[in-house]
């Protein structure tokens, strides 16, 4: 049976760089991306055909990459059948593990629900600090780029309701789905981006193993095929967008510093993972 490798997570975490790990560090899977993303089931663009044709047979669909969006809207349309058809492919293929993300506002909240309490599954939550994540999604939201573009010059100004309103319903998204994975009493991990990802390559790699010790085994490659490229250069965040110090200031007056620099919070049984 395929076990399946769900990572939860919000945008601008790091999810492209564990993904891509776990391409080249777990033997006998398919790692794909974001599979729900409303413009296009990420990752399916780099299967072969035989297993696109494959999928095809499985699912009774048209897998035409060149309709992405026509295509994405059978995956949110019922996610259940189409991951079942994708562990079908693999089984046949005779891949142990399946790999995908979910990011917030791809799926409802109940259908993720039927993912978790359908299949053989483990969950990865990937968090980054709140406002950090923030300021890096505007700036990709401003560029239209999501990755291979650094950002660093570009200086937007916050406001205090966009991020409030942001991490609010990020830590809620959280929070739901980790109850939730707890109740389906499935392995639950957690990553972080600062301490885990945001290292040189080897490092992070190194950080993965250890986290997934007990779900798969990762093999150590040739880390150059990871690109040491940073979208974001500067460090602080405040120094990242235009309103940097009426940013940190209305954070200290609201007694949010602390909570702006903090992840959201995942549980598990036996507290926070």
């Amino acid at each position: 049976m395929v076990h399946h490798l769900i990572l939860l997570s919000s945008g601008r975490s790091g999810t492209h760089l564990h993904q891509t790990m776990m391409r080249n560090g777990l033997e006998k899977a398919v790692v794909l991306g974001e599979l729900f993303n409303p413009s296009s089931p990420f990752g399916l663009e780099a299967q072969t055909p035989d297993f696109i044709a494959m999928l095809e047979e499985e699912s009774g669909i048209e897998v035409d990459l060149d309709k992405a969006r026509a295509l994405a809207n059978f995956f949110r349309d019922d996610p259940v059948f189409m991951l079942s058809a994708l562990a079908r492919v693999c089984d046949r293929l005779g891949h142990d593990y399946l790999c995908y993300s979910i990011l917030p506002k791809q799926l409802a909240g109940r259908s993720i629900e039927d993912i978790l309490f359908r299949f053989d599954c483990s969950c990865t939550f990937l968090t980054r600090p709140r406002f950090a994540r923030y300021v890096s999604l505007v700036k990709a939201r401003q560029l239209g780029a999501w990755k291979w573009v650094d950002t660093t010059s570009l200086k937007p100004e916050i406001t205090m309701e966009g991020f409030l309103e942001d991490a609010r319903a990020t830590d809620d998204w959280f929070q739901f789905l980790s109850e939730k994975a707890l109740t389906a009493r499935l392995d639950v991990r957690h990553l972080s981006y600062g301490a885990d990802l945001n290292q040189p390559a080897r490092t992070a790699f190194y950080s993965l193993q250890r986290k997934y010790e007990g779900i798969c085994e990762l093999s150590a490659f040739d880390f150059s095929l990871i690109p040491d490229f940073k979208q974001e250069r500067e460090a602080d965040p405040f120094r990242s967008i235009g309103n940097g110090e009426h940013m940190r200031d209305a954070l200290h007056q609201a007694s949010l510093l602390d909570y702006a620099f903090a992840e959201p919070a995942v549980f598990s049984a036996d507290g926070y993972v």
